[in-house]
């Protein structure tokens, strides 16, 4: 007989039928998700504490609109009040017109008052009275917040701008779920004294960002960001909440040191402008977050990549007892006498101190005079006022950034960067301050990507910064190079400056186009056909540029590393997968040199400009330049000729040519190394090491995460040498030396033996051209009374390209480099390189520093930083005038050539 069922056994029978199925579907999530997470770390989406800034903004609106009921001039809002709240939202007619947007907020407003109506009155309300939303003070707040400029502390020294689309949506999420938020917000009624006296008198809400940004509980504790000098674990960076912050001070969450380490010292977070002398926040890197955005998957541990390494997995592992290869087991703390998850932790390669004294001298250079004074930083030609009074804003520069790597190690010690108040504006928006100058050529527009920290996301022509690599080429293992090699090292064993024929003086005098002659072969070495150019791109590659550029059909990472690690971005790890698995990395550019486009359009992924011959007369010809005479002003100027343009324009340091701070200390780093006696090195690097709990390295069990091995330094000890040397005279005979004689006096700049630095100028058009000139060309802005010269300039015919040029996106930048020793009887110990773009005089709208003869704010930044940290400079400084310039001295040299524009589109700077 058959037994009978009831529907409960029915229902139990089905859910015991599901029940695998839903649990193949979690398995899947845990496992496939996971994977997904390595590949997306950046995706917002996925962070469990992600929140908008405008949200919250449009969202607070509400706090002023939600009131009592019983208010005499409560007027709540009516589903049918679209063209009502056109009119009272003006700003928003233009998006919304037209369009179901009017009336569904209306209606969702109304739902929202119904849903407030419910809330208040009901038998367990959290409020005083019966509340509801009335139409005209949110309309009045809204109008309110659109015309505000926004700031939140998660996002220092951005502001933004809230858009009709954010009211709409934070009245979308309101209203979502009959209202649900509502309960999650605090209720005047309920909210503690001390918290109410903070309201206003009539305040009935208060929204927060916490309110609509919520943690898994059950996610545990993210994991620290430690920094130190050698790679020691001194300081932690900003630990959010209490329960974290015990966590990261807790010993075992440091990794071991054969040492005892000091008291962790505590960084409040990122720096912002404005700060304070004393503020820690001076020692942390600018953008730090964005550089570590692809480690929050390993850092958070309700993130999948961090589950799939530390839970238990399917082969029968008891508590991670026998980790695969993409296992490390839990990484648990007992805090309070429980266990908690915790987010693995990193070791990063920042010193604090040189750090703080890279931020603050590039705040005082843009602007920050409190910066300034805490510094003690006078220039010489400034007398007693503050640097900057000349020029706009009191800035000396409008941008800096400045990179400072440790040459035995690779670990990048500083990455410090500023923009002047008037120059974030530009990209920070929504326009320019009343104080700022409106006759600047460059256009406001909003680019978040540009407010980054500089130092390793601004590039530029890297001009004559490349001198140096050239020379690498030049003294390589061919005949004409050992001869050359072995009359440099005999002419080092005589005291004195350098010979002005010889490399090393040109390299203190930056002589462009005696390194275009060596370059193409017109020195008299009779090399033909000529392969030195091909040798220049394979040094710049040995030397740790043009990582990913190999490929044929060109790369979109061409020139470009891994800034945590140090890889090439192309890299594959090792492990499991068979090398099939790309690591983490946060991609920044590098550097480049001889390159090209891989195709003939604007965008093209860029690749290495293949060996091609090059026709000797046209050569000739370009070295002669427009007179036709060789050896005067103009040698190589004025070039033409397909394939050779394109080759010089990168002998100068232009044309494709491309690097950030971070690629140019990298490059001279690895040439101190050699001279050091070095055979290989690590490449810059921020991320020295990433541990779980006690210490125990991550790379153990994951070996994609470690540094990359040390690569070949790309030079011989006895090449290096003579590059630094030449170097070495740039302070006191070559082009470095105005910049010197503004930071010490000139007797001290004749001294200075722990110091080789190489200036660069890239090619600017406006460098004759003033402010008021550029206001009536770009902008149609009318034309001031010239003085005679510029008026008989303004009269000469502008073409429609030279328009162009002088309106375009082109920076006035400055480059400089150089490797310090700590005791000058030591070896080569750090390298500092520093991007600046120049700043404008306020007496004549002249952009300062003028072309390659003019002073180099980026040096004098550079030898600041430097000659604090060898301790050469103390306290306030030389303010008395160093004596005569040494303008006369200082060659023409890093000219920036008006050659002709290449064939192929040139990528905007």
């Amino acid at each position: 007989m058959r037994e009978q069922r009831s529907m409960l056994d029915l229902a139990i029978a089905a859910s015991l039928a599901v029940l695998p199925v839903l649990l193949g579907v979690l398995l899947l999530v845990a496992v496939i998700r996971p994977g997904r997470d390595t590949l997306s770390t950046g995706d917002a989406a996925a962070d469990d504490r992600h929140v908008s800034v405008r949200h919250v903004a449009a969202l607070k609106t509400f706090e002023s609109a939600i009131v009592r009921r019983d208010s005499a001039d409560f007027a709540p809002p009516r589903a049918a009040d679209a063209d009502a709240l056109l009119q009272a939202l003006p700003e928003c007619r233009r998006d919304w017109q037209d369009t179901p947007q009017p009336a569904r907020v209306a209606a969702q407003l109304a739902s929202i008052d119904a849903a407030l109506q419910r809330f208040s009155t009901r038998p367990n309300r959290r409020v005083e009275s019966a509340l509801g939303i009335d139409a005209r003070r949110w309309s009045d707040a809204a109008r309110d917040a659109l015309a505000a400029s926004l700031e939140a502390p998660q996002y220092p020294g951005r502001s933004f701008r809230l858009g009709c689309a954010d009211l709409a949506g934070a009245v979308a999420a309101l209203a979502r779920a009959d209202a649900r938020m509502l309960d999650a917000l605090a209720w005047r009624g309920t909210v503690p004294a001390a918290t109410l006296a903070r309201w206003a008198p009539q305040q009935q809400v208060q929204i927060t960002a916490r309110h609509v940004m919520r943690r898994n509980p059950w996610s545990g504790l993210a994991g620290c960001v430690y920094l130190g000098a050698g790679g020691a674990a001194t300081h932690l960076v900003a630990a959010a909440g209490a329960a974290q912050a015990r966590a990261c001070s807790d010993p075992a969450m440091r990794a071991a040191s054969p040492t005892p380490l000091p008291p962790l010292q505590h960084l409040p977070g990122e720096p912002t402008t404005a700060l304070a002398a004393g503020d820690a926040r001076w020692g942390v890197p600018p953008s730090l977050s964005a550089m570590l955005a692809p480690l929050d998957a390993l850092r958070q541990p309700s993130r999948g990549l961090y589950r799939l390494y530390t839970e238990p997995g399917t082969d029968g592992g008891d508590d991670g007892a026998d980790p695969s290869a993409y296992r490390f087991g839990p990484n648990r703390l007992v805090l309070d006498g429980t266990p908690i998850d915790v987010g693995f932790s990193l070791q990063l390669t920042i010193d604090p101190a040189l750090q703080a004294l890279s931020q603050k001298t590039a705040a005082c250079y843009t602007g920050d005079a409190p910066a300034c004074r805490a510094l003690g930083v006078h220039r010489a030609e400034d007398g007693g006022q503050p640097p900057g009074q000349r020029l706009l804003e009191g800035a000396m520069v409008r941008m800096a950034a400045v990179a400072v790597v440790d040459v035995a190690s690779g670990r990048i010690d500083a990455l410090a960067g500023a923009l002047s108040p008037c120059a974030r504006q530009e990209v920070d928006g929504p326009g320019r301050d009343a104080r700022c100058d409106r006759r600047l050529p460059w256009a406001v527009r909003y680019r978040p990507d540009a407010l980054l920290n500089p130092a390793v996301w601004h590039d530029a022509m890297p001009a004559s910064t490349i001198k140096p690599v050239i020379a690498t080429a030049l003294l390589g293992d061919t005949p004409a190079g050992r001869r050359l090699l072995a009359a440099e090292r005999s002419a080092m064993q005589r005291p004195g400056t350098p010979a002005p024929r010889s490399l090393r003086g040109e390299l203190l005098r930056s002589d462009s186009a005696r390194f275009l002659d060596r370059m193409l072969c017109l020195d008299g070495s009779g090399e033909q056909p000529c392969r030195r150019p091909w040798d220049v791109q394979a040094a710049a590659t040995a030397l740790g540029w043009n990582a990913g550029c190999g490929a044929a059909a060109g790369s979109e990472h061409c020139g470009r590393h891994d800034l945590l690690f140090g890889r090439a971005i192309d890299a594959r790890a090792d492990g499991a997968d068979g090398g099939l698995v790309q690591p983490l990395a946060t991609p920044v550019a590098f550097g480049r040199l001889m390159s090209e486009p891989a195709a003939p359009r604007l965008g093209a992924p860029m690749r290495l400009a293949p060996p091609r011959p090059l026709d000797p007369a046209t050569v000739q010809r370009c070295a002669a330049g427009a007179d036709g005479a060789r050896g005067s002003d103009d040698d190589w100027e004025k070039c033409r000729g397909g394939r050779v343009v394109d080759i010089v324009a990168e002998g100068w340091g232009q044309g494709h040519a491309r690097a950030t701070a971070l690629g140019v200390a990298g490059m001279l780093a690895r040439i101190a190394a050699a001279a050091n006696g070095l055979d290989a090195v690590r490449r810059p690097h921020l991320v020295e090491r990433i541990h779980g709990v006690g210490g125990r390295p991550l790379d153990a069990a994951v070996t994609r995460y470690r540094l990359d091995t040390p690569q070949p330094v790309g030079i011989g000890h006895d090449a290096a040498e003579v590059i630094l040397s030449g170097l070495s005279h740039s302070h006191r005979e070559g082009t470095a030396r105005t910049a010197c004689e503004q930071v010490f006096d000139a007797k001290r700049c004749r001294q200075i033996d722990w110091l080789a630095g190489k200036t660069g100028t890239p090619s600017f058009p406006n460098d004759g051209t003033s402010l008021d000139e550029l206001a009536t060309l770009c902008h149609g802005a009318p034309a001031k009374r010239r003085a005679p010269a510029a008026a008989a300039k303004a009269a000469k015919p502008m073409t429609a390209a030279d328009r162009e040029a002088a309106c375009s996106s082109l920076r006035p930048y400055k480059w400089y480099v150089a490797a310090v020793r700590s005791d000058p009887a030591g070896p080569w110990t750090k390298v500092i390189a520093v991007l600046a773009e120049r700043n404008w005089l306020r007496a004549t709208g002249q952009v300062h520093g003028a072309g390659d003869r003019g002073p180099n704010p980026a040096a004098e930044i550079a030898l600041q930083i430097a000659g604090r940290h060898v301790g050469a400079l103390t306290g306030a400084l030389n303010s008395a005038p160093s004596g005569a310039s040494s303008g006369a001295s200082e060659r023409r040299t890093e000219r920036t050539p008006a050659m002709n524009p290449p064939t192929h589109p040139t990528p905007a700077e």
